[in-house]
């Protein structure tokens, strides 16, 4: 709407289109069946990683332009994947900051400190394991033992109490607001002295209010700046939440769509100047990218031939008063 009100693609009105697949893989396959046969889409956004996964061949086979918020590393390989281009680092990426970010602040001189997994049994779940144990032995991280706690999640403690007999000092949380708050709930109820650190997916405003406070102190890592955060390009996506969503709380979810839109709308842009607004075309706009500016939105966005990952940044946050606050 905000695209279309200024000035669209060239003069062009920019049509969304949106398929709730809700995380089912055949809804996935057939809403991007539909969007690419029936529809004839420019751009294509796929949440969810499953359906990524599933749809990965058959994207490069059909050359549709994608942007996909499944930030499996693997994906993020021009070479294997030349039309899909992610505005954030990697979920392994992340995950590696994270761990980095324990390691640096970590004081005590007789030992390393200590961190487990919690995570669902999907692929999404599992996608950073391999890496992260890697990267955790190299710098001195010693990793316990893997939590799995499934979703939809309606009681962790039994998880939460195993990980408790290996007294982690902190705990990385792949896993989706409304599942990672069960997992702060239950933490607080039974006395843990863990600190958590939630990925990108759950580590967004609603986990404050859904965790009824027990996200309080505890750790995030993210890429999108926090909704009302006192950067320039966030006026424009704060008035306009208030104006269209008057009553809702704005997250960094929304935050992060703009990102998306931003920027798909710029390389669209630039395709249609090309006379070219094709995949290809499409493709092409993206790779011209060097630190493009979302106001500080998102870091400066970079893609190249190489890599079509836009950043390596992300930033840690901690929940202080109810709010996210940026730490060091």
């Amino acid at each position: 709407r905000w695209i279309n009100e200024h000035g669209g693609i060239n003069g062009k009105e920019l049509q969304l289109i949106v398929i709730d697949d809700g995380y089912k893989v055949p809804k996935g396959v057939a809403g991007y069946n539909r969007l690419v046969d029936s529809e004839k889409v420019k751009v294509i956004y796929i949440q969810s990683t499953g359906t990524t996964m599933t749809l990965a061949k058959k994207i490069v086979a059909d050359g549709v332009a994608t942007i996909a918020a499944s930030f499996i590393g693997v994906f993020q390989d021009p070479a294997k994947f030349p039309y899909s281009f992610y505005m954030s680092p990697s979920y392994n990426d992340m995950a590696r900051i994270a761990l980095k970010w324990v390691r640096t602040t970590w004081s005590n001189k007789d030992r390393d400190a200590k961190l487990c997994y919690l995570y669902p049994d999907n692929t999404y779940g599992r996608a950073i394991l391999e890496t992260s144990n890697d990267y955790a032995k190299k710098i001195g991280v010693e990793i316990g033992p893997d939590q799995v706690i499934n979703w939809p999640t309606k009681d962790a403690t039994v998880q939460l109490t195993n990980m408790g007999r290996y007294d982690p000092d902190f705990a990385y949380i792949t896993s989706t607001a409304m599942n990672g708050a069960v997992i702060l709930k239950n933490a607080k109820a039974i006395g843990s002295r863990t600190k958590f650190i939630s990925n990108i997916r759950n580590f967004e405003e609603s986990l404050i209010t859904l965790s009824g406070g027990a996200a309080e102190g505890t750790y995030g890592v993210h890429p999108i700046a926090p909704y009302g955060a006192p950067v320039p390009g966030m006026k424009k996506v704060v008035e306009s939440h208030e104006k269209w969503h008057p009553g809702e709380t704005g997250t960094n979810v929304y935050v992060e769509g703009w990102v998306n839109i931003l920027s798909v709308s710029e390389a669209l842009r630039l395709a249609d100047k090309a006379g070219n607004l094709t995949p290809a075309g499409i493709r092409n706009a993206f790779e011209t990218f060097r630190n493009f500016d979302t106001g500080g939105l998102a870091p400066p966005l970079t893609f190249t031939k190489t890599d079509h990952r836009a950043s390596m940044a992300a930033k840690m946050y901690q929940v202080q008063n109810g709010t996210y606050m940026e730490i060091k």
